[in-house]
C-alpha cells in the first residue's frame, strides 16, 4: 500500500486491521492539500473505519484515529509489550 502522499500534500486511508482489507463502507483514500482538510475529513469518517491514518510527503504518520479508540489504545499497548514465551506447566 502506497502511504506516501504526493509532494506537499496529505493522504487519508481507512482501514480495519482486523483483515486488512477496505472497510465495507467502502475504501477510504485520499489526498488532500493541508493538514486541516485532512483532519476533516478524518473526523468526518471516524465512525465508519477501525483506523484512520494521515500520512505526510514522507509517508509518515501524522494522525491515528478510528471508530473504537480504546480498541486502539489497547493495540498500541499490545504492539509495545514483548511477546511472552511458551506457557509450560510445572
Amino acid at each position: 500500500m502506497q502511504t506516501q502522499a504526493p509532494q506537499g500534500q496529505y493522504r487519508v486511508i481507512g482501514l480495519d486491521p482486523i483483515d486488512n482489507l477496505p472497510s465495507r463502507s467502502g475504501p477510504l483514500w485520499k489526498d488532500c492539500d493541508t493538514f486541516d482538510k485532512a483532519l476533516d475529513l478524518a473526523a468526518s469518517n471516524d465512525e465508519l473505519y477501525l483506523r484512520i491514518y494521515i500520512y505526510n510527503d514522507n509517508g509518515e504518520i501524522l494522525r491515528e484515529t478510528g471508530c473504537h479508540p480504546e480498541q486502539l489504545e489497547r493495540i498500541r499497548e499490545l504492539n509495545q509489550k514483548p511477546p511472552e514465551g511458551p506457557k509450560t506447566k510445572q
